[in-house]
């Protein structure tokens, strides 16, 4: 008969620690926070590393133990994770889990993790030339040299080209055109916040796309880089979805708002 072995403490330190252990409690901690209405977003990798004892840590403020640092001091240990997955709470940790402090702090995580929202682009250095109806049809979106594109949420790929979508101001040198010349386009396939559900979110003069039309991607999953058109930026514009000529019908400001907020 095979010996069983022993539980494990979960520690981060210089040797990392791994196993279908470890996924297992990265599991059991996405449920335990599922069961709060909380999407977690820890991966179950099997590795515990700081991301794991910090989620860790989070569940056990969330379920109301006195502090993390306390009921972690000797690592994550078989007894705490027993206890935590059975739910198993003295009437003093009940009290404090209905605490104010504490359904504020849920709270705060379900506005954090819920919103399944990314910044469409990273290293901006300003976005102030927005839409003016008839002018102008979305936000530039000026970053440092060559910064990645995200996609704001979950969506289908819709359209991806590398050249042909620049059209009014293209420069008539199709070295320096070809440098912004491109598009990718998303259809979102969930509402959240101002996004709505079957929008067309259009990253105007992107270069170097890694993804393709049919892909479904998720919210942070890179997509592309900023172009270079006068300056490197992208060209952010939404429209309801009727159209795939990569163009904008509304101003996209709220949308870009809320994901450099909660992205």
């Amino acid at each position: 008969m095979a010996e069983r072995k022993k539980p494990r403490t979960f520690k981060v330190g210089h040797t990392t620690m791994s196993g279908d252990d470890v996924k297992g409690w990265q599991q059991d901690v996405k449920k335990l926070f599922k069961s709060m209405g909380i999407d977690c977003p820890i991966k179950d990798d099997g590795t515990y590393g700081q991301a794991t004892r910090g989620f860790t840590a989070s569940l056990c403020r969330a379920f109301g133990l006195e502090s993390a640092e306390r009921a972690m001091a000797d690592g994550v240990t078989p007894e705490l994770r027993i206890k935590l997955r059975n739910k198993r709470l003295s009437a003093v940790e009940r009290n404090r889990y209905n605490a104010k402090d504490r359904v504020d702090y849920r709270k705060g995580l379900r506005d954090r993790w819920n919103t399944h929202v990314h910044a469409p682009t990273r290293g901006v250095i300003t976005d102030d030339w927005g839409f003016h109806p008839g002018v102008h049809d979305g936000v530039d979106i000026v970053t440092r040299v060559e910064q990645p594109l995200f996609a704001i949420c979950k969506a289908k790929v819709i359209d991806v080209r590398d050249e042909g979508w620049w059209g009014l101001g293209k420069p008539k040198d199709p070295k320096v055109a070809a440098k912004g010349d491109g598009i990718i386009q998303l259809k979102t396939l969930e509402g959240v916040g101002p996004i709505v559900k079957g929008y067309h979110i259009g990253y105007g003069h992107a270069e170097k796309a890694c993804v393709a039309e049919g892909d479904t991607v998720e919210a942070g999953q890179p997509l592309g880089m900023t172009g270079m058109a006068n300056a490197w930026h992208i060209h952010f514009m939404v429209n309801n979805g009727k159209t795939k000529k990569g163009i904008g019908d509304r101003d996209p400001r709220p949308i870009i708002d809320f994901c450099n907020k909660h992205g």
